[in-house]
C-alpha cells in the first residue's frame, strides 16, 4: 500500500514539474521574426558607365543611378565653374585690349616727340603707370584663368569618381539602425536593427 502511495506521489510530482515547465515556456517571450528586405532592382548602367556619363554631361551619370540631388549639385558646381571661367576670359580679353591700346597710344606719343630709340621707347613704356597697371591686371586675369581651368578639371574628375562610387553604393541594403531608449528603473536599452535580404 505504501509503495502505491509513493508511486502516486512521484506521478504527482512529475505532473507538477511538467505543468511548471510548460508555464515557464509560455511566459518567455517568443523571438520576433526578422524583417525581410526586397533586393533593389539592378542598375541600368555599370559604375564605369555612370562615371563616363557624369564626365561627358554633368549630372547624367548620377541621374542614371537615381542620385538626382547629387547630380543637381554637380550640375550647379560645373555650371558655376564654367560661367566663372568664361567671365574671367572676357575680362582677360578686355584687359589685354586696354593694355594694347595704351601701349599704342604711348608709342604714338613718343613718335610725335621724335623718339625712335627702341631702348628709350621700352623704358618709357615701363615707366608709364597706366600701362603697368593694365599689364598687371592682365597678368592677374591670366592667373585666375589658369586656376579656374585647373579647378574645372578637378571638378570633372571628382564628378566621375563620385558617380563611380555612388553606383557601387546605390544598391546596398538599408543602413543599420541603432535605437537607444532610456528607462529609469532598468537602465539603458540599445536595439540594433539589421535588415537582411531574403
Amino acid at each position: 500500500m505504501s509503495g502505491i502511495r509513493a508511486q502516486w506521489v512521484a506521478c504527482g510530482f512529475a505532473a507538477l514539474a511538467i505543468c511548471w515547465s510548460a508555464g515557464a515556456d509560455a511566459q518567455q517571450p517568443q523571438p520576433t521574426p526578422l524583417p525581410t528586405v526586397q533586393p533593389p532592382p539592378p542598375l541600368r548602367v555599370s559604375p564605369r558607365g555612370a562615371m563616363v556619363r557624369a564626365m561627358v554631361v554633368p549630372g547624367w551619370g548620377h541621374a542614371a543611378i537615381g542620385a538626382y540631388s547629387r547630380g543637381a549639385f554637380y550640375v550647379a558646381l560645373e555650371s558655376l565653374t564654367a560661367y566663372t571661367l568664361l567671365r574671367t576670359r572676357n575680362r582677360l580679353t578686355d584687359a589685354r585690349q586696354r593694355a594694347g591700346f595704351r601701349e599704342s597710344f604711348v608709342r604714338a606719343s613718343l613718335a610725335q616727340e621724335g623718339v625712335t630709340d627702341p631702348v628709350v621707347i621700352e623704358t618709357r613704356l615701363e615707366e608709364d603707370d597706366v600701362l603697368t597697371g593694365l599689364r598687371n591686371l592682365a597678368s592677374s586675369r591670366e592667373n585666375q584663368q589658369e586656376d579656374l581651368v585647373a579647378f574645372g578639371i578637378f571638378v570633372l574628375f571628382l564628378t566621375g569618381a563620385d558617380a563611380f562610387v555612388s553606383a557601387h553604393l546605390a544598391r546596398f541594403p538599408t543602413p543599420i539602425e541603432v535605437d537607444v531608449a532610456g528607462d529609469p528603473d532598468a537602465g539603458m536599452e540599445i536595439r540594433v536593427s539589421v535588415p537582411l535580404p531574403r
